[in-house]
């Protein structure tokens, strides 16, 4: 045992493990600053509470109630006039519900997130709930978080796609240190913010940020239960019936809030003022609700505390849960900076607490305390407005400090989802988006095809008819031919129509009597649908479901019309199976993308000094450190890809598919300019 130790020696580590342990340290800097972001976004939200709700609110004498306490409403015009004029500062960037924005920033763009949001969703939001606004602080956390993640990630030049998972690190990690909930951060970036696609490394990686961050938070802060509620009860099985019940309800109000809440901010952003006026507006109004209503001011966390634990009567649940209904909307509707969660959260306790005495009446003897149903009635409100239900499952547990409710919240939390998606099948942070025509939940599947064209795919050498071809000859050539269509082609090619030999069948008994009457030109069908060289292989396959055909013929994209090739439906199939096999995914309009660090996929096209040149004799792996993968002959540019052998001549406008670090690329391309 002694000479194994003694010959042990370090097992040398691989590129790939050596950038995965880079990843991981990454992932946990993310984490540790993002709690600290978090206690960032505390701070401010404190010291803004204690400027316009201690200091301004006692020079107006608002604690002494009637009628000081209608002044409530200067307090919140105070609050939207401040985020205005830091709006003007940072020139638009404090102002609006900015959730649906992140999560199209990081989707549907380069994942890339301004590091001035890193202040700017700290303060705006700050002064929103410091003023008393019904916003919450769980969206910012997350996105001031994504933004942690984005400047490491461009700090350390990772590829967008690691981008995405680093900035889905910073979120996670923030909303886990904002609910003291490693489960829910984890599960919050998975479901929400990377729409459930992720792979299992990248998942490790959202584990490590998450927990980090929370043990970051515990350090600082302590390890206390965000809400901490007395205990579930409940009293028999029967009444899983009654939050089966209540799960249904909170479905039917889910989608309905999704929608008021999407309509209030249409009808704020349509009212002929501008944008500061609409702020002041909206301050005016939920100032207004708060005069009768004081506990519906800001996210109202102490509020829903008292729910959890069964210190409100069901009718000042009812009040208050119509009430943040309507001013959290019309908070986050004129503009004034938040997030949504809290009062999801609020919402959802309320109206637990208020279907309570509802149930207990028509079903008596078997519900159980008062506090059970506001704490079911949150997770179940926020896993169907969200479409995110494990999150709220997971949330819900580890900031109450209780898992007794689990199984009462799971029924529920999935009843209301499905009756929220049967009604809406938009979330509350995709429904806008939706409603613009954006999709954040696009298959790779579809993008390969929408970024190939049918150029690529197309076949040149089709078989063919002649506009004047006889009978005989039509039967003859679909005898032969394995196509489902055969174009039929006028002067210089014009496309005349499509036969479709299936539809000739009628025709073989009268053969001899029609063949000199009778032409291709006759029988062709003119209004088959056709596409162009550009068009993209997603338009083309979804042409041909339309249609219910294999085939499409290609035509010039100019006046004459003129016939180009034939595209099929396997040949598309084909393409995306290569497409989506091998390193070629990026399409014709990309140049590069990166794999690793340091190193690049590029396509590069040939230019005339490279005529004639083989791989030994550019001997570019040793030379530049560069690997060519496959070639595309310039010739056959409707070709595929190929591999090339060491002594096969390269031609002048042949693709060849390369991969290595930049340098060596550009070497090599200068190599072959003949620079």
């Amino acid at each position: 045992m002694l000479k194994e130790l003694i010959r042990w020696r370090p097992v040398s580590m691989s590129r790939s493990q050596a950038e995965y342990l880079w990843l991981i340290l990454i992932a946990s800097l993310i984490g540790f600053l993002s709690a600290l972001g978090n206690l960032m976004l505390r701070e401010l939200i404190h010291f803004f509470t204690y400027i316009f709700q201690v200091l301004e609110g006692n020079a107006l004498r608002i604690p002494r109630g009637m009628p000081y306490s209608m002044l409530i409403v200067v307090v919140l015009v105070s609050g939207g006039l401040l985020g205005i004029v830091l709006d003007i500062i940072f020139r638009g960037e404090i102002l609006g519900y900015g959730f649906p924005k992140f999560l199209e920033m990081i989707h549907l763009g380069e994942a890339r997130i301004k590091p001035l949001w890193i202040l700017t969703k700290s303060v705006g939001p700050a002064v929103s709930l410091g003023a008393g606004a019904s916003v919450g602080r769980e969206g910012p956390i997350a996105q001031i978080g994504g933004a942690i993640g984005s400047a490491l990630s461009q700090l350390t030049h990772l590829s967008s796609e690691r981008s995405k998972v680093m900035i889905a690190c910073g979120a996670g990690a923030g909303i886990a240190t904002t609910f003291n909930a490693p489960l829910g951060g984890l599960l919050f970036a998975q479901e929400i913010v990377l729409l459930g696609q992720t792979e299992l490394g990248n998942l490790s990686l959202l584990v490590i940020s998450a927990s980090v961050g929370v043990v970051t938070s515990r350090a600082m802060l302590g390890n206390l239960a965000v809400l901490p509620a007395q205990s579930f009860v409940l009293r028999s099985y029967w009444e899983i019936l009654t939050y089966t019940i209540s799960g249904v309800l909170f479905g039917i109000v889910a989608a309905f809030y999704i929608r008021f809440f999407n309509a209030t901010a249409a009808f704020f952003e349509e009212l002929a003022l501008p944008r500061w006026a609409r702020v002041l507006v909206g301050m005016v109004a939920v100032g207004l609700i708060a005069v009768p209503l004081r506990r519906n001011l800001a996210d109202g966390y102490p509020v829903i505390d008292q729910a959890l634990n069964g210190h409100l009567s069901g009718l000042r649940m009812g009040l208050l849960f119509a009430a943040k209904f309507v001013a959290s909307s019309i908070s986050l509707g004129c503009g004034m900076p938040g997030g949504i969660f809290g009062p999801i959260f609020f919402i959802g306790a309320m109206g637990g607490g208020a279907i309570r005495p509802i149930l207990a009446h028509v079903m008596p003897g078997i519900v159980a305390v008062r506090g059970s149903y506001s704490l079911v009635g949150l997770g179940a409100f926020l896993a169907a407005t969200t479409h995110a239900p494990l999150t709220a499952i997971f949330l819900l547990t580890e900031m109450t400090g209780s898992y007794d409710a689990t199984l009462a919240a799971l029924i529920s939390s999935i009843v209301a989802l499905v009756v929220a998606r049967s009604i809406e099948p938009e979330s509350i942070d995709t429904y806008l988006l939706a409603r613009r025509g954006i999709n954040l939940e696009i298959d790779k599947d579809k993008v390969a095809l929408s970024r190939m064209s049918v150029r690529e795919v197309m076949k040149t050498d089709a078989t063919t008819l002649d506009a004047d071809a006889r009978l005989e000859e039509i039967f003859r050539v679909a005898d032969r031919s394995a196509q489902d269509i055969i174009p039929v082609l006028g002067p210089q090619r014009r496309m005349i129509g499509v036969i479709e030999p299936r539809n000739l069948v009628g025709l073989l008994l009268h053969v001899s009597d029609l063949n000199g009457l009778v032409n291709a030109a006759d029988v062709s069908r003119a209004d088959f649908p056709t596409v162009t060289p550009e068009s993209s292989l997603e338009d083309a396959l979804h042409l041909m479901e339309d249609e219910l055909t294999e085939e499409l013929p290609v035509i010039s994209s100019d006046k004459s019309a003129r016939y180009v090739g034939l595209i099929c439906r396997r040949d598309i199939a084909q393409a995306l199976t290569r497409a989506t096999g091998s390193v070629t995914l990026p399409s014709q309009h990309d140049t590069q993308i990166y794999w690793s660090t340091g190193y690049r996929v590029a396509r590069i096209r040939l230019p005339a000094g490279a005529e004639g040149k083989t791989l030994r004799e550019l001997d570019t792996r040793a030379r530049f450190g560069v690997s060519i993968l496959a070639v595309q002959k310039g010739a056959q540019p409707g070709g595929g890809f190929e591999l090339l052998a060491p002594d096969e001549k390269l031609h002048a406008g042949d693709l060849v598919i390369a991969a290595g670090r930049s340098a060596g690329l550009r070497a090599l391309e200068r190599e072959l300019r003949g620079d």
